[in-house]
Parts: structure tokens; sequence; C-alpha cells
């Protein structure tokens, strides 16, 4: 039938479109240059075609000089010699406190933009900011002054201990084996170190999360504790965005909030 041939043709596409992406784009979408994003989304023009016609042979040719130029341009970029004239430069948006217009309107940015991510960074006054650099990824980069950053321990001469990653032995009721490899752990011993805690096997499928963190300490999240409810998390967070909606009170319209602007007009106590 003529819509099963359209399904199966669908599945195909995107089964290769996952392949080709997977070998060529090692990066996140928000990660990759305009040019790259470009052929990507030229890709997808490109793969969606056999579903409006029976012609596989005109996708070929034109998918792997796609292909092509990804992987050429990859390489361009980690050539100096060759970057210089297609890769994006670091564009200085604050400089010493103060912001640069020139480069405001080299990045097609406006103010309010980038004060808007100043605050995500935890910096809500420009003169705070020693350099704000916008990075060729897009992203702003934030260096603030000396005597704006954060207090370190190196400041007061102390030489903390050693934190490592916390590995995850159990996520959603099923054990990682592959963790316990890396950690040489046997589920023997996992187990031996569940029960020690109160836990048998047919308990796991109630763990939301079990990690082992630097300092050999099992740590347990359940997920029908107090805390979580007896639902799913994404359950619960739905369910009770919803209750909060269908039970918040009308306030009046001296009560509204006003956002960012009503703590400059009000401040809070």
């Amino acid at each position: 039938m003529e819509w099963l041939q359209i399904i199966g043709i669908s599945i195909t596409m995107i089964a290769i479109g996952f392949l080709i992406l997977r070998f060529v784009a090692k990066r996140n979408f928000s990660e990759m240059s305009p040019f790259q994003v470009f052929l990507i989304l030229m890709l997808a023009n490109i793969l969606a075609k056999p579903i409006k016609t029976d012609h596989f042979i005109e996708i070929i040719i034109p998918t792997l000089v796609i292909v092509f130029f990804f992987f050429l341009y990859s390489y361009i970029l980690t050539t100096n010699r060759l970057s210089k004239g297609i890769k994006a430069k670091p564009i200085v948006l604050v400089r010493h406190g103060n912001i640069d217009e020139k480069g405001l309107n080299q990045a097609k940015m406006t103010i309010s933009e980038m004060l808007a991510e100043l605050r995500v960074k935890g910096y809500s006054h420009v003169q705070d900011v020693e350099f704000a650099i916008l990075e060729e990824t897009g992203k702003l980069s934030v260096i603030p002054k000396a005597s704006k950053r954060p207090l370190t321990p190196s400041d007061i001469s102390y030489v903390p201990g050693y934190e490592g990653l916390p590995v995850p032995l159990i996520m959603d009721g099923v054990i990682l084996y592959d963790n316990l490899a890396k950690i040489k752990m046997t589920p023997k011993d996992l187990l031996d170190r569940l029960s020690m805690q109160g836990y048998n096997q047919e308990m796991i499928k109630t763990i939301s999360l079990a990690v082992l963190d630097e300092r050999n300490n099992l740590i347990i999240d359940q997920n029908d504790d107090t805390n979580q409810g007896n639902i799913p998390q994404l359950k619960q967070t739905i369910w009770s965005k919803i209750y909060e909606d269908m039970h918040a009170q009308r306030k009046s319209p001296e009560e509204k909030d006003l956002g960012i602007v009503d703590d400059y007009i009000k401040p809070k106590p």
C-alpha cells in the first residue's frame, strides 16, 4: 500500500540521517558554526525528497557532496593558516567595566540582550565585569573584576581534598553494569552495599538514583520517599504544576509581579 511505502521511506531516511549526523557531527547543534548548520539544513532537505519521489539515486550524490564539505570545513577549522579567513573571531562586548558599542554592533546584539546574558552568568552590573567576550561558538564568556570574583581556596592558602566524579550505579531502577565494570565492582558487591542500607534485590526497581561518591559512600535516592511521592518524577512535576495553576489565587492589580522592573521599583525587604 502507498501509505506503508511512505512510512517505510520515512523511517529509512531518518535512519540514514541519524547515521550521517552521528558520523560527521560530534558537537551539539548550538555549538556548530553557521556554515555547518547550513550544511545540516541542506542535508535534511535532501533526505526529505525520497518521501515525495521514488528516485533514490537523486539523493546519493548531493548527500555525499554535503558530507565531503562538512569534513573539509572541519579540517580547515583545525588548520591555522586556512582557518583565518573563515573562522569567526571572538568579539569583546565589555572591556574594563565599560560597554564596547563597536563590539555590540559587530555581534548584532542589543544592550538588553547582553545584559540578559550577563544576568544568566550571575552579574547584574556591567561595572563588575572586566571582560565579556562573545566566543566563536556563540556563547558569552565573562571574566569578572578581581574584587568581584568568588573567593577561592587558594586565596586563603587552603588546599582542599581531592573530589572525584560520583559514579551512577543505579538509574531509574536499572543497574548500570558498564559503570560497575569501570570501578571494578561486581553486582554482588553492589547488592551487599545495598543490603547494608536496608535494600534487597527486589527493591532496586524503587531506586531513582544510586551513586558512589569519591569517599566510597553509596548515596541512594528512592523514588517513593516523602520528598518525591509515589509517582515518577516527570509525572509528579507535571501534575504538581497543573495543581498549582488550578489553585492559584488571582492577584489584585497592585499585587501583580512586574518582573525585573518591579524589583527596581519596589525592592523586596
